[in-house]
């Protein structure tokens, strides 16, 4: 996550970096030789191995895939889930992830503890809606390819595709298993819903933060206080977060003019990167939130507490307080790094640790939250007591 103007500054770092190898790659490859000459067991050991590949592996080795894997190993060997090696094929994926907009079923999936993909929720309309795929199915298998050494980056590029072409998924429900194939279509993420409740309280659910959210939020907001809304609830449980841009852009409207957020990089050093303008709009506020709501969730829901704008609601937050840059590579691929942990302007890094909330209150197995109705939803219904 990270603000605009932070952003573009480093995807300009990122653009003359990859110039700048281009132009020395002869001091690169000196650089390369002396530290051969210091470091000569490690280097014989690459290439060791490599050419006994090429000499005695049974099968032609992939040019392609054998650097892929090599440049995935290498930043793997961080230890860090959420940095990665993209492929051209991957980082195609996560940009139109970030956007809004993509070719694929129509499910949101998260990681449990497990290291199991679960589907949390289902798109209207959508080929999953249409399919025999169920809120807290697993997914096992897609195109025959196990999910259980995937990070979820590589689930979702794997899931997407071309417009009308097919993908089979496995789908384990309790202990049985089954195959489902889709047909892949576009689909327009809808990032932000909104009903009046009673009492003229607002209930706008937020699944994502894409750049299609901003304008979403926008709109559902402006259309709930026509509708003469006096109170707001806002949904973020299994919002696992997205962009900051979208979040700063999101809490500008709802907080007093000042710095919101700091990153904090290894050098010691602190930046603001989520900040609000003397626009303010106060109104009554509580937020849900559960074990799903991570990162930029948790940045607005941690910020709109901080500030004594909101209550929270639910179950413990997920705990995602460090930010990711992605960064354009020659070949088309892409990499994604950790740059930085991140706090609000009032409080510790909640990475880790996650949002307690104010009113803890545990959600029933099973229970579809898809829409709102306080009735089968202890949550939202303990939210609704606040606000009266």
């Amino acid at each position: 996550m990270k603000r605009m103007k932070y952003r573009k500054k480093l995807i300009l770092t990122a653009i003359l970096s990859s110039v700048t190898a281009t132009l020395v790659t002869g001091s690169l490859f000196i650089y390369s030789s002396m530290r051969y000459q210091q470091n000569r067991d490690e280097l014989y050991n690459y290439f060791e191995v490599k050419d006994y590949i090429e000499k005695y592996y049974y099968k032609d080795p992939d040019d392609e895939s054998y650097m892929d894997n090599a440049l995935k190993g290498l930043v793997a060997g961080l230890g860090d889930d959420y940095a990665a090696y993209m492929t051209p094929e991957e980082y195609n994926s996560n940009m139109q992830s970030l956007q809004g907009s993509f070719a694929g079923i129509g499910v949101t999936i998260t990681e449990n503890e497990a290291g199991e993909f679960v589907v949390v929720e289902i798109v209207e309309d959508s080929p999953a809606a249409e399919a025999d795929i169920k809120v807290d199915d697993l997914i096992v298998k897609v195109s025959d390819v196990p999910t259980n050494n995937m990070d979820i980056n590589q689930l979702v590029s794997l899931v997407k595709g071309e417009e009308n072409t097919d993908v089979t998924i496995r789908i384990k429900r309790g202990e049985k298993e089954h195959d489902v194939t889709l047909t892949r279509k576009t689909i327009k993420d809808n990032t932000v819903e909104y009903t009046m409740l009673e009492n003229n309280i607002a209930y706008i659910k937020i699944m994502s933060f894409k750049d299609v959210t901003t304008e979403q939020f926008e709109t559902a907001f402006n259309t709930a206080f026509k509708d003469g809304a006096e109170k707001v609830i806002y949904d973020l449980r299994n919002n696992g977060g997205g962009t900051l841009t979208s979040c700063e852009a999101m809490l500008d409207p709802l907080l007093p003019e000042g710095a919101v957020a700091y990153a904090e990089f290894r050098d010691g050093e602190s930046e603001v990167i989520c900040r609000s303008d003397a626009n303010e709009v106060d109104v009554p506020t509580v937020i849900l939130v559960n074990e799903n709501s991570a990162s930029a969730s948790e940045l607005f829901a941690s910020a709109m507490r901080d500030f004594e704008k909101a209550e929270l609601v639910g179950t413990k937050t997920f705990g995602k307080g460090i930010m990711q840059t992605t960064i354009g590579l020659s070949n088309k691929g892409g990499l994604r790094l950790t740059t930085a942990a991140y706090r609000t302007a009032k409080s510790e890094c909640f990475h880790g640790v996650g949002l307690v909330p104010d009113y803890e209150v545990e959600l029933p197995e099973n229970t579809d939250i898809s829409k709102p109705d306080p009735e089968k939803d202890p949550q939202l219904k303990k939210a609704l007591e606040l606000l009266k």
